[in-house]
């Protein structure tokens, strides 16, 4: 090539008549053919070795699952790809969406201990505003960085800076930059460094997507353990609606016993005894799951399961009886079984009560459980002691929530140890819960999401208070108050239906659960209401309101 412009020149130097000028423009253009080939050439090579290393970097990102080993690694390979000496990576907080710098290379200080660093993050964060790419190689001399004192202040010559995005969605922001008498950066780079970022941010969502895979499967296989399937389902997708800290809630509590555990213990080897209770309580389980109820524990030979917490039933009571009595049809069924086989057998007997108990995760920091704490609890442990071989004795309080669709018949009063006075009981034969359809429960009234301003008289306070009502249906409302409610108190509103809907008063309001909530701009306490006896001019006034606000 330095031949041709060499002949050139001396032609251009000859006289007119030794050369054609017609001549000499010929080879003057073949010159700027030939140059721009070799460009070209240059550029397919440099093209085809960046799209190698991106090949190779993507491959090694995408390699690891690990977030934080990736964030070092994209430093690790971002520094040398981009011919950059230092360098760091911003993404943002997946709860405040604010940026904030994961890793960085070369810029000084340990970022882990909090010390001081001078990093650009007026340029990273304005890239991450604007979407585009920003690049110059002379930062002290461009006027686009000249309102960034973190630039101004730093020996950071030329700069690159390019948004991670991930299908429309910004992640953060990649940012490199060389010190004076370093090489700048191109606009060839700029692009390599699109790539580069885009290869990353899918990297990052993969890990991102693995750990969430990762922590899901293991809670899963946590709650599993104690759980039935549907409310596991319903803890996973309603976790913030939680209330595992400690609050008071209304559930049924179930305890199951062995009798004459000793006699059959003492005829079986330990290894033998382990065995046959470990068959005995599986089938407990599958029971109490089925019946959409919580395993609490096994204390010994007997059985704990909690229904209607941590995720509210409003038919608790009725399924806690029929897991009980599926567990005495499985227990005998189980007993055949073991007699067929010449193995020692054994009755059992079952206790429900319903009412408000304190829910939450009890222990010490070493170890913490999820249980219900009350005398709602020792009531159920003594109806227990009180029920006859493999039957079902349930309270007066667990009668009266499922009388309409259960059948059995009230053993007389009886003395329980705790109580100075004889309490009911009542031996449940036969029980149909009311549907429910996929694990959720299935509504009888259409609901809608309200604001509505409330007046109400809460049960043993005196006055009035007022709330605001958040969603309501002809079944129940969510009351957002500043005043606590305990499980089972009456409340009773009083509110008025906007757009001349007419005024709802003195609707009674029974407290199924109260739980303090600081979420989304709400705060305080958040009550749960049924309305076990709506009257007829409140249901219709409720009811067409709901339907106007979903239409």
């Amino acid at each position: 090539m330095g031949e041709l412009n060499r002949a050139l020149y001396t032609a251009r130097q000859a006289s007119a008549s030794a050369i054609p000028e017609a001549v000499v423009a010929q080879a003057q253009a073949l010159g700027d053919v030939l140059v721009e080939a070799k460009r070209q050439q240059n550029i397919l090579k440099r093209g085809g070795k960046d799209l190698e290393t991106l090949l190779e970097v993507s491959r090694a990102l995408n390699q690891e699952h690990d977030l934080g080993k990736l964030l070092e690694r994209i430093m690790d390979y971002a520094i040398p790809t981009l011919n950059a000496k230092r360098g760091f990576l911003m993404l943002r907080d997946e709860g405040t969406g604010a940026l904030e710098v994961s890793v960085a290379r070369g810029m000084g200080g340990d970022l882990e201990q909090g010390e001081a660093r001078v990093f650009s993050t007026g340029v990273a964060s304005r890239v991450a505003a604007e979407g585009t790419p920003f690049f110059t190689a002379n930062s002290k001399g461009d006027t686009r960085t000249a309102g960034f004192a973190s630039v101004m202040r730093s020996d950071a010559r030329a700069i690159l800076c390019v948004p991670v995005n991930y299908q429309e969605r910004n992640l953060g922001t990649l940012y490199v930059d060389n010190q004076a008498g370093a090489p700048g950066f191109s606009q060839d780079l700029v692009r390599l460094a699109q790539s580069f970022a885009s290869a990353a941010a899918g990297a990052l969502e993969n890990a991102r997507l693995y750990q969430n895979i990762q922590e899901e499967t293991r809670k899963r296989s946590s709650l599993s353990r104690y759980l039935s399937p549907a409310i596991v389902e319903d803890i996973l997708k309603q976790e913030s609606d939680l209330a595992l800290g400690g609050s008071t809630v209304e559930c049924s509590v179930l305890f199951s016993d062995v009798v004459g555990f000793t006699p059959f213990s003492e005829a079986l080897r330990p290894e033998e005894l382990v065995e046959l209770l470990n068959e005995y309580f599986t089938l407990m389980a599958e029971s109490i799951f089925k019946n959409f109820g919580t395993l609490d524990k096994f204390i010994g030979d007997a059985t704990m399961a909690v229904f209607g917490a941590p995720v509210f039933e409003p038919d608790h009571a009725a399924w806690a009886v029929k897991a009980g009595l599926d567990m005495i049809e499985a227990a005998g069924g189980l007993m055949e079984k073991w007699k067929s086989e010449g193995k020692p057998t054994f009755k059992m007997r079952v206790g429900v009560n319903s009412g408000p108990v304190v829910a939450g995760n009890l222990g010490s920091p070493q170890r913490m459980d999820y249980t219900v704490i009350g005398d709602a609890v020792n009531l159920a442990n003594r109806m227990e002691s009180a029920a006859k071989h493999n039957t079902v004795a349930v309270s007066a309080a667990t009668w009266e929530r499922i009388k309409d669709y259960a059948e059995g018949e009230a053993l007389g009063p009886v003395k329980v140890k705790g109580k100075s006075e004889e309490v009911p009981v009542y031996i449940v034969k036969k029980i149909q819960p009311p549907s429910r359809e996929a694990g959720q429960i299935k509504r009888t009234a259409p609901r809608a999401d309200v604001e509505l301003f409330a007046i109400y008289v809460q049960e043993g306070v005196s006055g009035t208070r007022q709330g605001i009502i958040r969603n309501i249906s002809a079944g129940g409302a969510l009351l957002q108050t500043s005043f606590p409610a305990d499980a089972g108190n009456s409340i009773r509103l009083n509110f008025t239906i906007p757009g001349g809907g007419g005024q709802v008063k003195d609707l009674v309001g029974h407290v199924v659960r109260a739980a303090w909530i600081e979420e989304g701009g709400r705060k305080g306490y958040m009550v749960n209401l049924q309305f076990p006896d709506i009257g007829e001019e409140s249901r219709s006034l409720i009811s067409q309101f709901v339907v106007k606000k979903n239409a």
